[in-house]
């Protein structure tokens, strides 16, 4: 009971210093240009998020049961693809969208498979599906964006309630509060931090790692099909790039909200921090008229950062955790 109220704190205190950064930020970019806090750049940040926060769900998860999937962005973009194709068929949006979701569950039992059964590396296994993936949707393609007609599909990724905020960052809401409910108040959501603390541990506790990961994977995969078909809805066509690319962004995002790198730690809510405070800083850069291509290498700074930190804050809970168990010894 005491390392959970240790974690607790730590968390919070996380999250706290995280949100305070974050206010910064959105003073010293609205110093620099006023339009920062204007109705249609709260639109682009929040729409901007949507698509890496919904992927970094997914992501975050296996994160925190020590494992990683660098297909998400591929499967992701395959996702989309397969909803402009079904769609072009003349199948109702709902089942189309249903379908790919389906597909993103085939996919990570593919990804399951090899990691959980035949035990490969996860990080070199998503690696090499990204690969053939990415030369699926070129081949299927020919290279060319699938156009998609349908007004109720579109729907899904241009309606803004209240006129600001996108329908698609709500669902991407929605995403985080249910998982972020079932990480810290089911039995499973404790089961995906003692896979990623000490899986030798987990499998004496009664819990079955294998499992857990194969859930997970396919979780992951349905996730990112779903943000690949929200992407294509936007755009109002799918595209053989697709959202390949925002796992590192998702990655990103999670780490610096918090969730431990190692595994083992981390919240939803951290995670949805860390994104927030991504997109504040990157769309930040462009509106004080830095190149967009700026955006890219601030992510690739702020994960080394956050891989830094990440790294000082798991001794730091590590030390906190002895300490704790020294002083309940005594």
């Amino acid at each position: 009971m005491k390392n959970k109220n240790v974690r607790k704190r730590l968390n919070m205190s996380k999250s706290l210093m995280l949100l305070l950064v974050m206010a910064a930020l959105v003073v010293v970019f609205y110093l620099i240009n006023s339009a920062y806090l204007s109705a249609d750049n709260i639109r682009t940040i929040l729409t901007s998020a949507s698509l890496s926060g919904t992927i970094a769900v997914g992501m975050g998860l296996l994160i925190i049961s020590g494992q990683i999937d660098l297909s998400t962005g591929a499967t992701g973009m395959m996702g989309g693809l397969l909803a402009a194709v079904l769609l072009q068929t003349g199948m109702p949006w709902p089942l189309a969208l249903l379908s790919t979701v389906l597909f993103g569950c085939v996919t990570g039992l593919l990804i399951s498979f090899f990691v959980c059964v035949l035990n490969f590396i996860s990080f070199i296994t998503t690696l090499a599906i990204t690969t053939a993936l990415t030369g699926l949707g070129l081949v299927i393609t020919n290279a060319e964006n699938f156009t998609i007609d349908n007004q109720g599909f579109w729907a899904l990724g241009t309606i803004n309630v209240f006129g600001i905020i996108p329908l698609s960052f709500f669902i991407m809401l929605l995403l985080y509060i249910i998982y972020g409910l079932i990480l810290r108040y089911t039995k499973f959501g404790r089961s995906i931090y003692m896979c990623g603390g000490n899986a030798g541990a987990a499998r004496l506790a009664g819990i079955n790692p294998r499992k857990v990961h194969t859930i997970l994977f396919v979780n992951n995969s349905a996730i990112a099909c779903l943000a690949g078909s929200l992407l294509a809805s936007r755009m109002h066509q799918a595209s053989p790039s697709g959202v390949i690319g925002t796992e590192l962004t998702a990655i990103t995002s999670s780490v610096l909200g918090g969730v431990s790198f190692m595994g083992g730690s981390g919240t939803m809510g951290g995670a949805f921090i860390g994104l927030m405070l991504l997109n504040v800083f990157t769309n930040g850069l462009v509106i004080a008229g830095l190149s967009s291509y700026w955006r890219i290498v601030a992510q690739g700074v702020l994960l080394i950062a956050a891989l830094i930190l990440d790294f000082y804050r798991e001794e730091a809970r590590l030390r906190a955790l002895r300490a704790s168990t020294e002083i309940g010894a005594e």
